[in-house]
């Protein structure tokens, strides 16, 4: 459904690492939800059987979506406090560049294309294909599946307000519910940090952003307790990282354990309080760790060897590109798997349809990535260029320079 620095935005060797981390668990994040919803289409008699415990990777990735997503925007929001050209206003339009401008043209394919394939038809692997005035209405306005509209919709008469997601756009439920995480976070950050006055409008807007987490939460989906405790391990990253090396691994350990057990007590329910806040816990200590020991070798001035340098800058290569474009890959993969079924559905076996969505969803998304996706930082500043004010020179601390290109990249 999430701000991963990029390395080629040159940071300081120590912060080599950990960049690779955050890079590396979003690329891999975004692979393993296509392969989950692959073995779900293709071998639904193993991992689609109502009542038995089945591990759901792609449930597991949206989970480290989540946790990488809370620490990476709370990260980038605290250092980026200072700034007098850091408003709400452009905290909100990296948002929009970032999460909305690939989500866009990824909906008007998937509608098209939906239309095309689907409409009409009773053939498919999952229940329905809503392509209905309202669903489309819905995901454009980032509105579908909203708890208040879900429980409004009824009594007022009005069930069309309540939309579900559009077409084959199912799994574009979590980029929604982080949309209004986003908008929450930053009307509090800005009331806590510069002391910023809610009017009546931001009132509301505020009360309509929590409801969609809490909403979740509610119904038994804590994902969003995975970004909190992002956020919270953000809020307090100078003084975790402080820690010994071996608080971290027991910590990483014991947080395993703990959702292993979780795992087993509660049917292996990726969407529960018990599995999620373990999980989200050993992964922060995981990276602090991580970064410890980076920071440890940096301070030994310890020289890797020609084999240790090769292997570290093919895979930090590896994982940068991973994650480029694991965002295009998350939109857009399910309507190619759902394609694949329905196209070649009985004509190839399950493992080979399994890896052919694979790579076609990678391809797929690359391209995407390539046309539209990789462009988000010059569509921010042209954002901000036309909707926001400059702020004045005279204002600005000393050799700052406004960085509307700095946009935090969270997204899977």
């Amino acid at each position: 459904m999430t701000e991963s620095v990029r390395t080629s935005e040159k940071a300081p060797a120590k912060a080599g690492q950990p960049i690779v981390f955050f890079d590396f668990a979003r690329g891999i994040s975004a692979q393993a939800v296509v392969l989950g919803h692959g073995l779900n289409i293709f071998l639904p008699g193993i991992f689609m059987v109502p009542g038995h415990r089945v591990f759901y990777m792609q449930s597991f990735a949206v989970i480290i979506f989540f946790v990488l997503s809370g620490y990476l925007i709370t990260s980038a929001v605290l250092k980026k406090r200072d700034r007098p050209e850091f408003t709400f206003g452009s905290y909100l339009l990296d948002r929009v560049a970032r999460v909305v401008y690939p989500l866009f043209p990824a909906l008007v394919l998937i509608i098209g294309f939906d239309f095309l394939v689907f409409r009409g038809t009773t053939r498919l692997p999952f229940d329905g294909v809503d392509l209905s005035p309202q669903a489309i209405a819905g995901a454009f306005t980032m509105l579908f599946n909203h708890p208040l509209l879900q429980e409004l919709g009824p009594r007022l008469g009005a069930p069309w307000i309540n939309a579900g997601p559009v077409g084959s756009g199912a799994p574009l439920w979590s980029v929604v519910a982080e949309w209004w995480i986003y908008l929450a976070f930053g009307l509090l950050a800005f009331v806590a940090l510069r002391k910023v006055k809610l009017g009546f409008g931001g009132a509301v807007l505020l009360i309509f952003a929590i409801a969609v987490p809490v909403g979740y939460m509610a119904k038994g989906s804590y994902e969003s307790l995975a970004w909190i405790i992002g956020m919270l391990y953000a809020l307090a990253g100078s003084r975790v990282a402080k820690l010994p090396r071996s608080f971290h691994a027991w910590l990483v350990v014991l947080g395993i354990a703990a959702f292993l057990v979780a795992l087993y007590y509660n049917r292996q329910n990726l969407h529960s309080a018990s599995s999620i806040l373990p999980a989200a816990v050993a992964f922060c200590h995981l990276y602090f760790l991580f970064d410890g020991v980076a920071a440890e070798r940096s301070a030994s001035g310890r020289v890797p060897g020609a084999f240790q340098e090769r292997f570290g800058r093919g895979f930090r290569a590896f994982s940068l590109f991973l994650s480029s474009y694991s965002y295009s890959l998350y939109l857009l993969h399910f309507s190619v798997v759902s394609y694949l079924w329905y196209f070649l559905h009985g004509a190839l076996p399950a493992w080979q349809l399994i890896a052919l969505s694979m790579i076609a969803s990678n391809v797929v998304a690359f391209g995407f990535y390539l046309l539209v996706e990789k462009h988000f930082h010059r569509v921010g500043k042209w954002l901000k260029g036309v909707l926001l004010r400059p702020v004045p020179v005279a204002s600005r601390p000393a050799g700052s320079v406004t960085r509307n290109h700095d946009l935090e990249d969270a997204k899977p």
